[in-house]
């Protein structure tokens, strides 16, 4: 168990193949997290907030096995699904990095291909960057570098 990342290939699939796919120990990830604070990878922002089924005349017993929805609720289902996915999805116009909530929850936040050449450079940028995937000791920060650069050339990563 962990935390479990995909590349998304430019159409919004998930891509196919291992190294796709990173997965990060429960305790692993928060010692990732602070690396990458520490080069300054990542921008603290506000978790966004899912929209509220209610917003769409919806409610959570109406998603119960054998339920069937009338045409109606059917489109409010498929709206709130497009709202929910937009959520996930969002970034800012101008990212100066990671949002952490994205990296820190398992919701299948997507982290953009902007986040992460945003990202990238103030890494690169780092006077002590070339020290920092020798490949001595734990191997997951480089393991994990060489997954958010081939993230970059794709559709950037979801978090499951």
């Amino acid at each position: 168990m962990g935390f479990q990342m995909y590349i998304q290939n430019l159409d919004g699939t998930l891509a196919e193949g291992d190294e796709n796919c990173f997965v990060f120990a429960w305790t692993a990830l928060p010692r990732t997290l602070d690396v990458m604070n520490n080069f300054g990878m990542l921008t603290e922002l506000p978790v966004p907030c899912a929209p509220a089924l209610s917003a769409y005349g919806l409610a959570v017993e109406g998603f119960q096995r054998g339920v069937q929805p009338d045409q109606a609720t059917a489109n409010r289902i498929a709206e709130y699904r497009a709202a929910y996915q937009a959520a996930l999805d969002g970034a800012e116009t101008q990212p100066t990095g990671i949002p952490t909530y994205k990296l820190a929850n398992n919701d299948g936040f997507l982290v953009t291909v902007a986040e992460i050449s945003a990202a990238l450079t103030t890494y690169e940028a780092h006077p002590n960057v070339a020290i920092a995937e020798m490949p001595v000791g734990d191997p997951t920060w480089r393991h994990w570098m060489a997954f958010v650069r081939r993230a970059q050339t794709r559709g950037g990563f979801r978090t499951y």
